[in-house]
């Protein structure tokens, strides 16, 4: 009896072959993985070296160089470069730009050194330096903006005080030492020369008679009434502000004794309207508003700190 074969089909053989490169075996596993992380590898090498800041991406056009991945702005380069020359930028030479870049290197390595070794911390021009770079940073908005007149008239009423020509005074102060006899005594004797200097007498005759001597603490002629107060002290100051011409002050203790300050000229301070005091008016405002922005940055930057005293400061 013959045996007969069924027909050869090829579609079968087709299935068979994709039956059998579907089966996974343990040498294929193994090799899927492997080229997996061949290619995880690759793609991350790629996005890491194409990164921006990496050397092997095209050069950031804003930036004239950089510095271990630290910029040097195109603009900044010009505005030097323009600054040293003393001419436009288009028309300094190749070496002279190049001059510029090789400081603006240099200066970049040095900062850059200077962070790193925490010069700041060290040195007090560098901390001086910073301190006044942010309040500089912080004020910039205040710097910026420009007040309007009805905000600078509100301030010029709310600080009308402070607004006021300078006085001017001529005067010639006179000390007597208490010597060791009562100081009501003294004092008396201070009070009757102060009264006869008042009513015009000559300032030779009630010197010698009341042992009265220039103190020398103030010069002869025009002083402002800052410099009087200055060179006499408050005490003696609030004693002669309000005198005319002629008059002479009551006694006043001090340290060396009783002085009385006799006036011989008085051009008494006047107080600026707004027009003449717009000027100081608007130097005032910018500065007490720098103020305060600086005192609310330290109040944030408090407040955000972890401050550690001493023991003896912490009560």
């Amino acid at each position: 009896m013959t045996n007969l074969r069924e027909p050869h089909d090829p579609v079968d053989d087709w299935l068979a072959r994709r039956w059998s490169l579907l089966k996974v075996g343990p040498r294929r596993s193994l090799l899927i993985y492997a080229t997996g992380a061949v290619l995880g590898l690759l793609l991350a090498g790629f996005a890491l070296f194409t990164a921006k800041g990496t050397t092997v991406r095209t050069f950031p056009p804003e930036d004239v160089a950089l510095v271990n991945g630290r910029q040097i702005l195109r603009a900044d380069f010009r505005t030097q470069t323009q600054i040293e020359a003393g001419v436009p930028f288009d028309q300094t030479t190749q070496a002279q730009r190049r001059k510029v870049l090789d400081e603006m290197l240099d200066e970049e390595l040095l900062v850059q050194r200077g962070l790193e070794v925490d010069l700041a911390a060290t040195d007090p021009d560098v901390r001086s330096a910073m301190v006044a770079g942010v309040d500089l940073q912080v004020d910039a908005d205040v710097i910026s903006q420009q007040p309007t007149q009805a905000e600078l008239v509100d301030y010029y009423n709310r600080h009308i005080d402070k607004y006021s020509s300078d006085g001017v005074m001529r005067v010639i102060d006179l000390a007597m030492p208490i010597g060791t006899g009562k100081i009501e005594d003294a004092v008396a004797r201070a009070g009757q020369a102060s009264g006869e200097l008042s009513h015009g007498a000559p300032l030779q005759a009630v010197e010698a008679k009341y042992s009265l001597k220039d103190s020398g603490r103030i010069d002869p002629g025009d002083n402002f009434d800052f410099a009087v107060k200055a060179k006499l002290g408050p005490d003696i100051y609030n004693a002669v502000k309000d005198l005319k011409p002629g008059q002479a002050s009551a006694p006043v203790k001090q340290p060396d004794g009783l002085h009385v300050v006799l006036v011989t000229k008085r051009i008494a301070s006047v107080k600026l309207d707004f027009a003449k005091a717009q000027d100081e008016v608007w130097q005032d405002y910018k500065k007490d508003a720098r103020d305060a922005n600086e005192r609310a940055n330290l109040k944030y930057l408090k407040s955000r700190a972890d401050i550690v005293l001493a023991p003896e400061f912490r009560k």
